[in-house]
């Protein structure tokens, strides 16, 4: 089960502002994203964590599949289409 909720941080604990449909001591992941405005420096700090992970995630995520054209000549192998020559993937 996936919900969004809105919360009110106050004295170190989340108030949620509507009651959440859960039996006492259910196990949740949380996410928060902070509405008020943030200062230029600590935004981007954040926001190249935010980089650093995605690539992170990337490198864990990439396959080697042997196809070293895939990228260039995708519509070859996904529809079999003849390849593009070299000098006409140029003009583009």
């Amino acid at each position: 089960m996936t919900t969004n909720l809105k919360a009110i941080y106050e004295q170190g604990v989340l108030r949620l502002k509507e009651p959440l449909s859960l039996p006492d001591g259910t196990q949740v992941d949380v996410t928060v994203t902070s509405h008020e405005e943030e200062n230029g420096e600590q935004s981007q700090r954040m926001e190249d964590r935010s980089w650093d992970a995605l690539t992170q995630l990337l490198a864990e995520c990439a396959i080697d599949n042997g196809v070293p054209d895939l990228a260039s000549q995708h519509d070859h192998y996904l529809y079999g289409i003849p390849k593009r020559l070299k000098d006409a993937d140029s003009t583009r």
